[in-house]
Parts: C-alpha cells; sequence; structure tokens
C-alpha cells in the first residue's frame, strides 16, 4: 500500500507540474482567408479582430494573401481585438505558401510584422536589405540586435513565434515537412502588441503568402506559485512515507 500511494502521490505531482503553465490562450486576431477568389482585402472582416486596412488592389485569390498583387511598402495591417499585457506571451502560428514572387529575394523584405499602435517593433519572415538569404528569421526595431535565421528557405513552411511580455524573449520554430529549426531573438520587454501587418517592400521580386495565421495571449503563471504547490505535494509524500 505504501509503494501504491508514493506512486500516486508522485503522479499528482507530475502531472500538476506539467498542467500549471498550460493557461487558457485568448486569441486576439486571426485570418484563415477562406473567402472566395476576387474578396477584396481591405475592409474584409478578419475571423478575429477588426477589419483589414489593405491596398485597394490586394484580393483573396486561392484562400491565401498574397502580397505580390500590390506594390512596394503596401501592407496589410489588422487590429487585435487588445494589446499584450503584463505576464503574457504571445503566440503567432501560421501557415504560409509559394508566393507568385520571390520570399527570398537578397534586395527586398517580406514578411509578417507585431507593432504598437503606428510603430513597428517585431518582424518575422526574410528581412532582405542585402543580408544574406539564410531562410526564415527574426528582426525588429525594439532591441535585440542583428537578425536571427533559422536556415528554413522553403517559402511555404508551418511556423510558431512567441513573445514573452515581461521578458522580451522571442523564438520562432519552423518547418516546411522536411526541415525544421529554430532562432530567438531578445526583444525589448514589455510591448503593447496589438497590431499585425503582412508586407513585402524594397524590391519588386520580394513577395510572402499567408494561408492562416492566429494571434493568441496567454497568462504565464509566476514560477514561485508552481514551486510552492509542487513542495507542498512533495511535503505530503514524504509524510506519507514516514507513516
Amino acid at each position: 500500500m505504501k509503494t501504491l500511494s508514493s506512486i500516486l502521490s508522485l503522479s499528482i505531482v507530475l502531472a500538476c507540474v506539467g498542467w500549471c503553465p498550460q493557461t487558457s490562450a485568448e486569441v486576439i486576431g486571426a485570418d484563415d482567408f477562406s473567402e472566395s477568389n476576387g474578396t477584396a482585402v481591405n475592409g474584409k472582416p478578419a475571423d478575429v479582430g477588426g477589419a483589414w486596412s489593405a491596398p485597394g488592389a490586394q484580393t483573396i485569390v486561392g484562400g491565401v494573401l498574397d502580397t505580390d498583387q500590390v506594390g512596394q511598402h503596401q501592407g496589410s495591417f489588422l487590429d487585435f481585438t487588445r494589446a499584450l499585457g503584463a505576464g503574457e506571451v504571445l503566440t503567432l502560428t501560421f501557415r504560409s505558401a509559394e508566393s507568385a514572387g520571390t520570399m527570398f529575394d537578397i534586395n527586398g523584405y517580406a514578411g509578417m510584422s507585431l507593432y504598437v499602435g503606428g510603430s513597428e517593433k517585431l518582424f518575422i519572415g526574410d528581412p532582405g536589405g542585402g543580408q544574406p538569404v539564410n531562410g526564415w528569421a527574426l528582426d525588429g526595431f525594439a532591441g535585440g540586435g542583428p537578425s536571427t535565421y533559422t536556415g528554413v528557405g522553403n517559402e511555404a513552411v508551418t511556423g510558431t513565434f512567441t513573445y514573452n511580455f515581461d521578458t522580451g524573449f522571442g523564438r520562432l520554430a519552423v518547418s516546411d515537412g522536411v526541415n525544421s529549426a529554430s532562432t530567438t531573438h531578445n526583444y525589448d520587454p514589455g510591448l503593447a502588441l496589438n497590431r499585425f501587418r503582412i508586407q513585402s517592400g524594397s524590391s519588386d521580386a520580394a513577395s510572402i503568402s499567408i494561408d492562416s495565421f492566429s494571434v493568441s495571449a496567454a497568462q504565464v503563471p509566476e514560477p514561485a506559485s508552481i514551486g510552492l504547490l509542487a513542495a507542498g505535494l512533495l511535503g505530503g509524500l514524504a509524510c506519507s512515507r514516514r507513516r
């Protein structure tokens, strides 16, 4: 019975430690661009968030938003339902497709950006600008130094980007179905991110095609709270063993 009790108590501890960090995430922006071909992006309501503000000529074709349809530096903007806040982690999941142009053009940039109001802060994609074409990367205008690259250079990938409000730590992981890689970037903490952009520029060749994306915010439990709970359960396990 003592052995069974010990195993049960330890299982509870492990389950709790594994469960505690997983809080419910609130989706604050999302779209799968499932509208019929020819649907104008400008003014189109997103699945979650506001309505898109985009060049009038850009349309949904084949279930994707492809920046190859518009000129340089013409972005498609979406406001989130609210801003990221203290103690939260933002998670962007996305699926990209082959664009009509070329995403990884050494002279151009193409990617997704996260904003605070009208100020661009974080960038996910190909930073271009004469930098090495080493695939999907992290960059931005909120600390962190030069671009950091994953090494995955295919346009069509599934990816996840996270940003920790309290620490500023960012991480991008992408997979093209064969190769998977990740990279990190230390951004400024405390960015109340509340806006999303899909854009390319600096070169007529550069473009990006997004099939779908979702941005969520989730509160991260304090490590101290998790530690106290685990310690309490382990203490109970020790008492059970003594009895």
